[in-house]
């Protein structure tokens, strides 16, 4: 199971980012905001960048794309330079998937860093992109393999009249985690404490409960958030155990 919820291109002052092409009305800025309805948009399908400065050389093990329009026969790739030059420039090819696409890496440091798309294909014209993310991320060991459930959860309003006619309003859908672990030692609840008193309940993650696997489409990758607070309860030998809630946000 991994995590990874600093993302730089937020976190960072110095941060800067750029794109080849962009729509006024659909900033690359708006990639920094974590509502994936406010969406960075380009005005051609085609060899697309969009170039982050952090400001430093920064250590990086991985890269997401959330809440985007590209199409399976895209081509896209993060890339890294010291300076603001992109000819032999080191990158990782990015694996296609629906709602969020991330790779994991060896540690690469960097200042500059560029997400090339091209996605000629696309009969909208144009990429949208809701979230870009880099930054690292932990591995939770032990994992919950096995001891998690998945509920689909809507917030449709809807109200019944005495004679049992509907009124409803449609609502959206969402997905929640309710994870369950086994005991794990104090370096492990360690790092999970710095991730909640960095992230609380109120910045959004990237969630895998399979690392890299892709083809458990009700569990993962997930843009999601904290839910509720986090409890340890000791087992033995300064081994504790504990649940984790995450709740996918939109």
């Amino acid at each position: 199971m991994r995590i990874a919820y600093e993302n730089y291109i937020d976190a960072r002052p110095a941060t800067s980012l750029t794109a080849l092409t962009v729509v006024t009305a659909y900033p690359v800025t708006n990639v920094q905001d974590q509502r994936l309805s406010t969406v960075y948009r380009s005005t051609a399908v085609t060899s697309q960048t969009i170039t982050i400065d952090l400001g430093a050389a920064t250590s990086i093990t991985a890269a997401a794309i959330v809440a985007h329009n590209i199409s399976t026969s895209a081509t896209i790739i993060v890339a890294q330079s010291a300076t603001d030059s992109w000819a032999g420039a080191t990158s990782q090819t990015i694996t296609h998937n629906t709602g969020v696409m991330v790779n994991y890496f060896t540690a690469k440091s960097f200042r500059w860093w560029q997400f090339q798309i091209s996605d000629p294909t696309n009969t909208t014209g144009y990429l949208q992109i809701g979230r870009l993310w880099l930054g690292n991320y932990i591995t939770i060991d032990p994992s919950s393999m096995l001891g998690f459930s998945v509920t689909d959860k809507r917030n449709d309003r809807v109200v019944y009249g005495r004679g049992r006619q509907k009124f409803a309003s449609v609502g959206v859908g969402w997905r929640s985690f309710d994870l369950t672990f086994p005991p794990s030692n104090e370096a492990m609840i360690t790092s999970l404490r710095t991730m909640y008193a960095y992230s609380g309940n109120h910045s959004s993650m990237i969630f895998c409960n399979f690392d890299t696997i892709r083809g458990y489409q009700l569990v993962e990758p997930c843009y999601c958030s904290l839910q509720g607070d986090m409890q340890y309860q000791h087992d033995e030998r300064m081994k504790w155990t504990y649940r984790m809630t995450l709740e996918e946000d939109r």
